[in-house]
Formats: C-alpha cells, structure tokens, sequence
C-alpha cells in the first residue's frame, strides 16, 4: 500500500502550453519549474496555428491546455480536455503603459473586452485619460485603426490578435504581455483542476484502452462539433473529424449506419444519438472499409456526388434535347425514392439516366453505389450478398445496378430476393437498368424486378428515333472536341450531317460519341466532309453487322411476324401500354388485338 501511495504521489500532471508569442512560452517553462506535481511541454502558436498544436497533440495524453486571450477560447471550441486562460490583468496594462510613460506622441488601446475592460478599471483607479477602443470581431479592425491613424495616433496598446494587423495598418503596436503573477495563477488553477478530474481521466484512459483493442476507430462528438472523447488517431484525423462535424449539419437525422468516402477512403461509419451532460451527441464508430480496393475495380464503384456530377457533365447524352425533355419526369420520380428500371438499348444513356436521378434527388449527400453486372467477379458478387458491409445491408444510399441481363438467371434471382426480403429497396434508392433489344429470344429479366419491386420504368429510346438530337448534340459535342483535340471545326458539310442522321447507330450515343471523335481527328477543314463521314460510317458497318435479319426469323406469316414485333416492344416499354403503343403508331385498341386475337 505504501509503495501505492508513493507512486501515486510522483505521478506529475501534464500539461499543454499554447503560447500565442514566444516571451510567454519561455515564462510558462520558467513558472512550471517552480511546481513539482507538473510536467509542462509548450509550443508557439497564434489562433489557428494554435489550435492545430492543440489538436496535434491532442493524443499524447496531456491532462489540460494552458494558453491566453483568443487563442484560448478558439482551442476550447476545437477541443475535449479543459483549457485554462492565462489572464490579462491591470498589472500587465499598467506595465505596457509605464513603458510609453515618457514619450510625448499619442496612443491608444484597441482590443478585445479581457483587455478594455481591465484598461477601463485602471483608468478609474489612477484617474488616467486613454483612449480605450473596444472591438468585438476583427473585422472591425481595420476601420478602427485608418481612423486612429488619421487622428495622428501612432501607438496602438493590444494584444496577439491585433498586433499584426496593427503593424500592417502602418502603426506601431506595443504589445501587453502576461506578468509571471497571471502565469502562476493559471497554473494553480490548473493543478486544481487535474486534481478534481484526475478520476475520470483515469477511467477514460481505460475506456480508449479497451476501444483500442478493437479495429473499429470511436469518436464521440456534441452536435456543436466539440470532440468529446476519440480512439480514432490516424493521420487523416483533422479531415475525418471535419468531415464529421459536416455530417451531423447536412443530415437530419444522421443515418445509422452508412457508407462514406474520405480522403477518397471508403468508410462504414455507424452513428448513435446519445447525450453528453445535458447536451445531445453522437457516437461514432469508422471502419475503413476493405473492399473494393481502389473504389471501381471488380464492377463495383463508391461515388460522391462530386464525381457523378463530373461524370454526367461530361457525357454526351447531358448535351441532348432528350435529356432537357426528361427533367420534369425525374422531378416526378424523385418526389419519393421508389425503385427505377431504366429499359432501352445498349448505349442509349440508362447509366447518364440513373446519374440524373441521383443528382436531383433528396439523397444526393449519400454515396452513390454503381454495380456492373457485365463485369462483376465471384469476390465481388459474394461480398455485396453475404458481407457485412454490402451497401445493401447499408442505407439512404442510391444502389445502381446496370445491366443485369449480363446475370445468370440463378444470380438475377438472389439478388432480387435479397432486395426484397432484407427491404434493402425501402432502406436505400434501388436505379435498375436492362438493355433490350429486338433479336433477343431470352426472357426478358427485367420483368420480374419490376414486379416484386413494384419499380417505374423509363424507357431510353434508340439514337435512330432521335434525329434531332444527332444533329444538335453532335454540333455541340464538336465544341468539345475542339477543345481537346486543339481543332477550329465549326460544323457539318449538309451531305455529311444527313449520314449521320440516316446510319441507324446499333450501340447508340456510345457509337455515336466515339466516331464524332474520329471526325474530328480526321479534319483539317473547318467542316467535317461527306467523304470522312462516309468512310467512317462504312467501317461502322462492318463492325456493326445488323444482328436483326440475322437472328429474326422472316419465314412466318406476317400475323406471326408483326405480333412479335409488338411483344418485343411491349416489354422494351416496360410493359406500358400507352408507351409502347405510341411507339408503334398505332391505338392502345389495335395493341390489345394484336396481343390477345392475333392477325
């Protein structure tokens, strides 16, 4: 027991000196020599740079922070542990006053009101008459001190914060420094306060210990952004903590548990409302997430909105009339966050669609999670159904899964099954895109998504259908063109551009955007000729051998043929009927005849 106490005994406190100046870092050391129950380690740094010591230091396991005036108070915004102010008092203003005592030019004491107020308490006692200027923010600095300057003032008495401005203003400040009396008295009461807390601090450390055992990375934080309590001690702790505080203003409420990309790491991050003295908090737990490495390898691909707005921005179908006509539909759909099948042919914008959807939607601040089911692996398919960490086991995100006619049946049914018995459709915004297209003698898979998901469709119709738009966009996407490819072409010869708008474009705007590009490579003029398009057009051709006579079977009646024809488009529409009659040109009447009576 008494080798307990004695150890107990030579257990010094620690404490953290933020010295806005260096004099006052020197007197700290000096005055903490004097107490033997501390160890004091003192930095210089002024207001920002302040708190970024304070923070930085912030895990070394100092019990308090020792600092003075503004620096002060912005470290006790930024911090958990106590920070005790180094007063200024009538003393320290009566010695920065003694020191002008015998010049003859004019002064004045400009600051905040720990230095004014004390100012005006001396002038009561000694009947002293100073000009005593009171500030609240500094930008109201400069006003002040163009005004002392005209007055013909050239001394300004003040503390840190204003002492550089002053100088830049073009007068001379004379700075009030702390007395060793003020310094002892903060240490004192320093020491006071570790002694009172000394048995929570002993049980926090055991508390982040056990934490620390965990992989799992814990903040705890007040609502107003004040870091309670954190085992989370990675490099990127300012920026995580940062981006912390953004959530809890963004999010009402704060999901969870959610994905989130920081410093282009993605993390699960689990958060829980709780209270802290009487005021509420939330407890965070980060994980950084393992897989996939590198964001969109494997298929799958974390986005913020940042990104798919880059993305979309980019994308040939944003320059088309197409897009324009679609805004006030997405604005419909987006009134809720109901599941999307997006249908139409391979590169007539479904992905460009769904980025739309996302962008204007009210969960935009949430990832966006993209699954290509073209070119997903086994490690990835297993990890979003059976990990943990699957977004689909997330919330409030926006799941795109793009192509699943490239899934095996087998996996079209698990991952529908896994939407619908986990809810995952209710918990997050599920964007479905199916390419279809006319030679196609499979079950359409979409079908059944759109059932068991009870999902609105939009259909994309082909580049051939939109005549207008290969005109227009193409034009526009020109501008972009010559921008990269540092050309001057200013439009189309009219044989080449009724090319353009005849080929009947089977992989759409993808095609489309990629031989614009080799026009524009091709050019040397200011418009692009028949002849280059030509060219170009017949190459297409031959990499494009109309798949339609090949694969559909002509030897049948036209009755057979025709009610084919209108099954397919049927399902292309999503099974709307007023769609797909609309597309046929024909009346809803003639339809029904052709499905149900034949011809």
């Amino acid at each position: 027991m008494e080798k307990i106490l004695e150890k107990k005994r030579e257990k010094k406190y620690r404490i953290l000196g933020i010295a806005p100046y260096p004099n006052l870092r020197n007197a700290m050391l000096t005055t903490a020599k004097k107490y033997e129950e501390i160890e004091l380690t003192a930095y210089t740094g002024n207001l920002e740079d302040g708190v970024q010591l304070a923070l930085q230091h912030m895990q070394e396991g100092f019990d308090l922070i020792l600092s003075r005036g503004g620096t002060a108070k912005m470290i006790e915004e930024a911090v958990s542990i106590p920070v005790v102010e180094i007063p200024i008092s009538v003393n320290d203003i009566l010695r920065a006053i003694l020191l002008l005592e015998n010049m003859t030019e004019p002064y004045a004491i400009v600051g905040y009101p720990n230095i004014t107020q004390p100012a005006h308490i001396l002038c009561e006692m000694m009947n002293y008459q100073m000009n005593i200027i009171t500030i609240h923010h500094p930008a109201e600095l400069d006003e002040v001190l163009q005004r002392l300057k005209k007055e013909g003032i050239n001394f300004i008495l003040c503390d840190v914060i204003t002492e550089t401005v002053t100088r830049e203003a073009g007068l001379e400040p004379i700075l009030i420094l702390s007395g060793l009396e003020g310094i002892e008295s903060a240490v004192e009461s320093s020491i006071h306060m570790c002694r009172a807390i000394e048995e929570i601090r002993a049980k926090s450390r055991l508390l982040a210990e056990a934490l620390q055992i965990k992989a799992t990375g814990t903040m705890i934080m007040k609502k107003n952004g004040v870091v309670v309590f954190s085992t989370y001690n990675k490099e990127n702790l300012a920026s995580v903590t940062a981006y912390l505080r953004q959530l809890m203003q963004d999010a009402r409420p704060v999901p969870a548990k959610a994905f989130y990309r920081i410093d282009r790491e993605l993390y699960s991050i689990w958060a829980e409302e709780t209270e802290f003295l009487g005021e509420a908090c939330f407890i965070f737990c980060l994980e950084q997430n393992p897989f996939p490495v590198g964001g969109g390898k494997h298929g799958i691909r974390f986005s913020s909105y940042t990104e798919i707005s880059a993305m979309y921005s980019s994308s040939f179908y944003s320059l088309t009339s197409s897009a324009r006509m679609m805004e006030e539909k997405i604005k419909l759909l987006n009134q809720n966050t109901m599941p999307v099948m997006i249908l139409g042919e391979r590169g007539s914008g479904k992905n460009q669609m769904a980025a739309k959807l996302y962008l204007e939607s009210s969960l935009k601040k949430y990832p966006y999670v993209t699954i290509d089911c073209q070119v997903i692996n086994d490690r990835t398919w297993n990890y979003m159904v059976s990990n943990y960490n699957s977004p689909f086991n997330d919330q409030n995100n926006t799941i795109f899964i793009g192509n699943i006619q490239a899934l095996s049946k087998s996996r079209q049914n698990q991952i529908l099954s896994l939407l619908v018995d986990t809810n995952a459709y209710k918990r997050n915004r599920i964007l479905i895109s199916c390419s279809q297209t006319l030679d196609s003698d499979e079950e359409d898979p979409s079908k059944n998504f759109i059932d068991y998901l009870s999902c609105t469709t939009i259909y994309m119709p082909p580049l051939r259908e939109l005549a207008d738009d290969i005109q227009n966009a193409s034009n526009l996407y020109l501008n972009t063109l010559n921008v990269e490819l540092s050309r001057q072409i200013v439009g189309f010869t009219p044989e080449a551009l009724m090319l353009l708008t005849t080929y009947q474009w089977p992989d759409n705007f993808l095609q489309l955007k990629r031989v614009l590009a080799e026009l524009a490579m091709l050019t040397s003029t200011a418009y692009v000729q028949y002849d280059t398009v030509y060219q170009t057009i017949e190459k297409e051709k031959r990499q494009y051998v109309p798949t339609t006579s090949a694969m559909f079977d002509y030897d049948r009646t036209l009755s057979e043929m025709t009610r084919e024809i209108v099954k397919v488009v049927l399902s292309q529409c999503g099974n709307n009927q007023t769609l797909a009659a609309k597309r046929l040109g024909i009346g809803r009447t003639t339809l029904w005849r052709y499905l149900n009576e034949g011809i």
